[in-house]
């Protein structure tokens, strides 16, 4: 019988986050799926019937990742973790329920987990990777963060991809391909770690250009001026008018998983700003083309890509209009 979920209680402020629960046999295929999540802010390790701790790491940015490493859960499917948290009323309730499954032994690339949320009224379950799965949980607050959701649900759903022969066993080709599977196949893959100190948050009233490199402040200067170019032509606009640009030496030499998780969407936010957030690093001003890097908060969450300063002003205004998406851009990385 499965131990009850160590859940805190529910929260006077609503704190989003994730549930991960080891449910399959292989101790080291668990840690490397810890390894790939990263050090996540508000992480908590809670074995047995162990006491969560509470989540504020960063009191005014809180979020929750219970990570439930319980023998009692080996082989428990998504009815037993339903059920569960139908037993416990008044418990927190997170955004995101992630469970280790014999895909996740099998496919050592991508380590998919089987994940579902529990907001909805029928359990939908879908593949997703641990870096997928990290860079969700950065954006978990965000409006858009549902949104994203509810297309992972329909791009990697768990049900088989094709009905099987009789006597057939699935095999890793019988699935949807996991969401976040080629974050995973990356040279230098997204991953979460700890900054040397708190960074400031970042209000996400208006478009953000952030700089994480303070060794030229020349080039810095260039990337601004190449920012404000009128769009079409128009001389009496400057676009950095409409963006808020940050040149905070806290933020040097900060990754932009750490810029992401610092991001604080605003309530009087304006449906025109872009979810996508603009870091301008060590490559964007020491590079030619200052190339500005990009970090996806909705369509491909932390996927990053790179677009040149000049199309800044074209990209962001449609990006929040809607009236392009993130792949419009993304082939533009060269």
């Amino acid at each position: 019988m499965c131990s009850p979920l160590p859940l805190p209680p529910e929260d006077a402020v609503r704190v989003p986050g994730m549930l991960l629960i080891h449910t399959g046999d292989d101790d080291d295929v668990w840690n490397d799926v810890l390894s790939r999540m990263g050090e996540l802010p508000g992480m908590r390790q809670a074995a047995g019937h162990e006491a969560v701790a509470d989540a504020a790491t960063q009191p005014s940015l809180r979020r929750r990742l219970i990570v439930a490493h319980d023998p009692t859960w080996r082989g428990a499917t998504v009815e037993d973790v339903t059920a569960a948290l139908e037993q416990q009323p008044g418990a927190w309730v997170p955004n995101l329920i992630l469970l280790t499954d014999d895909r996740t032994t099998n496919n050592a690339q991508a380590r998919p987990l089987l994940a579902y949320t529990c907001y909805q009224k029928d359990v939908d379950s879908f593949w997703i990777t641990p870096r997928q799965s990290a860079m969700t949980y950065l954006a978990l607050g965000h409006p858009g963060a549902s949104w994203a959701i509810e297309r992972f649900v329909d791009t990697a759903p768990a049900d088989l991809e094709y009905d099987l022969e009789e006597d057939e066993e699935p095999d890793e080709e019988s699935f949807y391909e996991p969401m976040g599977v080629e974050m995973e196949s990356l040279a230098n893959p997204p991953r979460y770690t700890r900054p040397a100190h708190e960074l400031p948050l970042l209000d996400h009233e208006w478009d953000l250009l952030v700089r994480t490199d303070f060794t030229d402040d020349a080039a810095w200067g260039s990337l601004l001026q190449q920012v404000s170019q009128p769009v079409n032509g128009d001389t009496s606009d400057n676009f950095l008018d409409q963006l808020t640009c940050v040149n905070d030496p806290a933020f040097a030499d900060a990754t932009p998983e750490q810029v992401m998780a610092q991001v604080r969407p605003h309530p009087d936010r304006g449906d025109t700003v872009a979810d996508v957030i603009l870091i301008a690093d060590a490559t964007t001003l020491r590079g030619s083309g200052h190339r500005v890097l990009a970090i996806p908060l909705t369509d491909d969450i932390g996927l990053t890509f790179r677009v040149g300063a000049g199309q800044i002003g074209t990209m962001l205004p449609n990006l929040g209009l809607s009236n392009q998406g993130i792949e419009d851009w993304r082939g533009s990385d060269t």
